[in-house]
């Protein structure tokens, strides 16, 4: 595998205060699970975007500082925060790049994805199929139509959740559009429990729960 990672993470957290550092799981915190996680996936080099000034560089893990401005949505707008994070990582345009969050601890078949990319020379974009019934804030319904027709929740086409658990394409694409989703991608579809994404204080105790019953029966 020749995949580098592009990841990033800032200080403090105002909805879960020290999310990033607090002990999620056997006195690790989210940042060294995600770590171990895209390692032991295969991935040759992470480079982490933070202004985390707490931090040192090991022989797989360069931690990138971004200027406060690029860490507050006030001073800086999303686009420039992409394109410095895509900027400051010393890599060439042509190098297959994963760009993945790290509070999503109940994800890590980064090596699938990259398989799949590899395989169908098409960028791969992690996503939750949810097959539930959806409405609009009009009242109408998004994904089904109300009535006796009504399919089964079997039956209906699912809405696709972003999740940001990954996107897997080269770093050229993701410069072309200033995001982390490139022009073109296809849909890696990922299971219900994979789809945790941790912003809050209960996010942060369901995760944990989800996580060491998942470890516990060798899910992850």
């Amino acid at each position: 595998m020749s995949l580098v990672c592009i990841t990033l993470y800032k200080v403090p957290s105002t909805r879960c205060p020290n999310k990033h550092h607090k002990n999620f799981y056997n006195n690790k915190t989210l940042v060294q699970i995600k770590i171990e996680q895209l390692l032991n996936a295969g991935v040759n080099h992470i480079y982490i975007s933070t202004n985390d000034s707490n931090v040192k560089n090991t022989k797989n893990v360069t931690y990138i500082q971004r200027e406060e401005k690029f860490c507050n949505e006030t001073q800086t707008t999303f686009l420039e925060v992409v394109n410095e994070i895509l900027n400051s990582v010393p890599i060439s345009n042509d190098t297959d790049v994963l760009w993945t969050l790290l509070m999503n601890p109940l994800f890590a078949r980064y090596n699938e994805m990259y398989k799949r990319y590899q395989t169908t020379n098409r960028n791969q974009f992690a996503v939750y199929p949810s097959k539930h019934f959806y409405l609009n804030k009009n009242k109408v319904g998004m994904n089904f139509m109300f009535g006796h027709w009504q399919s089964y929740s079997q039956g209906i086409e699912p809405m696709y959740q972003m999740p940001n658990c990954g996107t897997i394409a080269k770093l050229k694409d993701f410069k072309e559009t200033g995001y982390f989703v490139p022009a073109n991608y296809d849909f890696f579809e990922i299971e219900t429990f994979e789809n945790m994404d941790i912003d809050t204080e209960e996010e942060f105790e369901v995760a944990q729960l989800l996580y060491e019953w998942k470890i516990k029966n060798k899910k992850i």
